[in-house]
């Protein structure tokens, strides 16, 4: 019998065994058939045989009595004979007995041949007989696995049964679950609206607050320029005296930043080496920059004069930074290593490894005693300079471009190949949050806004930058220009001191400026680079510089 709830249970965990059964049975099923089939035919076979030996028996018997009564005549006609008889009548006699003679002869051939059909005949009966012995015991047997079979289906069937039963209680159960997480994600929504609102107001408020803040420092800032501008004067020592001067010089405070126009120095800054980093200090007057040279160089940001050089790693530099406090240099090379020296004296005074791949980025923290470091091995390094020491390793999943730290020192932000912002706890040296589809090709930088604590710039081979906030994880505005290509997979962008202008480099050699509130172009510099530009940095002076692969060194005015 088929089994009824074929087409409700298909789906089923033993659907397909049941079925396998059900083929496995009809299969027995068909050789029981073919085996009667064999049977039924031997049996008739056996039937038509034995017919056919009841006939020849008779015959044989019919021909035994004629035998017996030719005997008889011939004996009678012997007895004739010997009496005397003779004339016609012994001859027609002889005769008679010739022909009968004759047909005994034929008679005896034919009862040879009926033997010979009989023996051939039994021989059959009795092969056919062992087949149809042979046939019963297979059916004995078929019959009996039968059994088993139908046996072990019918408890499969109930198995099946049982656990369909499971199943629909279990799907009931996965609806009432899956309508009450419906329900808990209707109201997480509504929650999460309600605290992106409640954020959404505190951050007015705040930049509210900040603005003011600002606007009341502008004012001051100002009102000391005018009291200070007529007795300023900038020292022409050179050497370690000149150094020690623009490094104690405060910050030159303007009533805003002007947007550059036009080419003010163009300085051969690494003879025969690509140049691959640049910055400012804090005050914006001085810049290091860094090269295929193995060198660091130390540059008066105003007059584009050379300070001093240090052949400082094994292979090219990759990054250079000043510490905050403006004591310190920092290089990060492709040897490996992160080096530490003194601006004053030129002294390497740490030398910082652990890494195992080229190290393409590397700054100070906000306290300048403490350094962090990442490269192409993927790794997040944080180092003791007072120790000499690492004090914390992090897993960054990509190889890393760029990278920043939070005014307060918080938080590192990471910029990777992978096309991902990543975000880490520096008190606890963990991972706290991803943002991914702010940029679909590698990022090439990541810099704090210099007006707003809680934006930062990224720049990306897909040639957009896009300013984000850290609060919303979110992009706030996107910059980008038909011609605008980013040529460097450590192409660093800049912001200006105020917060105005957007600076980037582009691939053949442009620099372009952008509306950091609007996003709109503002200009193309051009005139300066022939080749991909490699890095821009905006000092806290107004001073715009940037550097090509090729060796220069350009500063805007």
């Amino acid at each position: 019998r088929h089994f009824s709830m074929t087409s409700n249970v298909r789906h089923f965990p033993y659907s397909h065994e049941v079925l396998a059964q059900l083929r496995r049975r009809n299969m027995c099923f068909n050789s029981l058939r073919e085996l009667i089939e064999l049977n039924s035919e031997l049996g008739s076979q056996t039937c038509t045989s034995k017919e056919q030996i009841r006939q020849m028996q008779q015959e044989l018997a019919s021909l035994k009595q004629e035998k017996h009564e030719l005997t008889q005549s011939n004996a009678e006609l012997m007895r004739s004979l010997e009496s005397g008889s003779s004339g016609p009548k012994f001859t027609a006699m002889q005769e008679e007995l010739t022909g009968l003679l004759r047909e005994k002869a034929s008679d005896k051939q034919a009862i040879i041949s009926l033997n010979e059909q009989i023996k051939s005949l039994q021989t059959i009966v009795s092969k056919q007989t062992d087949e149809l012995n042979a046939c019963r015991e297979s059916l004995t047997h078929h019959k009996e696995a039968l059994r088993d079979k139908q046996k072990q289906l019918e408890e499969n069937n109930q198995s099946l049964t049982t656990t369909a039963t499971e199943l629909m209680s279990k799907n009931l159960e996965i609806e009432r679950q899956r309508e009450q997480i419906q329900k808990l994600q209707s109201e997480n929504n509504q929650l999460v609206q309600l605290i992106k609102s409640l954020k959404e107001a505190e951050a007015d408020k705040h930049n509210a607050i900040v603005i003011m803040n600002e606007e009341v420092s502008k004012k001051k800032r100002e009102s000391e320029l005018l009291k200070g501008a007529s007795s300023m004067q900038l020292s022409e020592a050179s050497g370690t005296g000149m150094i020690d001067a623009l490094s104690g010089r405060d910050r030159i405070l303007s009533f805003g930043s002007t947007r550059p126009t036009v080419v003010k120095s163009s300085i051969l800054a690494h003879e025969r080496a690509e140049i691959h980093s640049l910055a400012h200090n804090a005050s914006g007057s001085m810049l290091l920059t860094g090269s295929d040279d193995r060198t660091v160089k130390l540059w008066d940001s105003r007059s584009g004069t050379r300070l001093s050089s240090l052949e400082i790693a094994v292979k090219a530099v990759m990054c250079v930074a000043f510490s905050p406090d403006g004591h310190l240099g920092l290089a990060a090379s492709g040897d490996l290593s992160v080096r530490v020296w003194s601006l004053k004296t030129t002294r390497v005074l740490h030398t910082l490894t652990g890494h195992t791949g080229k190290i393409y980025t590397a700054r100070f923290a906000t306290d300048s005693r403490s350094v962090f470091s990442s490269g192409y091995d993927r790794k997040l390094k944080l180092w003791d300079l007072g120790k000499g020491l690492v004090s914390g390793t992090m897993d960054c999943s990509s190889s890393c471009n760029d990278a920043a730290i939070t005014r307060e020192g918080a938080q590192i932000i990471t910029a990777h190949l992978d096309a991902s912002i990543r975000f880490w706890d520096v008190r606890t040296a963990q991972f706290a949050h991803e943002l991914s589809g702010v940029h679909t090709q590698p990022i090439t930088s990541a810099l704090l806004h210099p007006a707003n604590a809680n934006q930062f710039l990224t720049n990306a081979r897909d040639d957009t930058l896009c300013l984000v906030d850290m609060r919303k994880y979110d992009v706030v505005r996107t910059y980008r220009h038909a011609a605008y290509k980013n040529g460097v997979n450590w192409n660093r962008a800049a912001v200006s001191p105020d917060g105005q202008f957007v600076a980037a480099g582009g691939s053949e050699g442009a620099v372009f400026l952008w509306d950091l509130a609007t996003g709109a172009h503002l200009a193309t510099l051009t005139g300066g680079h022939t080749s991909a530009v490699a890095a821009c940095s905006w000092g806290d002076n107004d001073q715009l510089a940037s550097i090509e692969k090729e060796h220069k060194m350009v500063l805007w005015e």
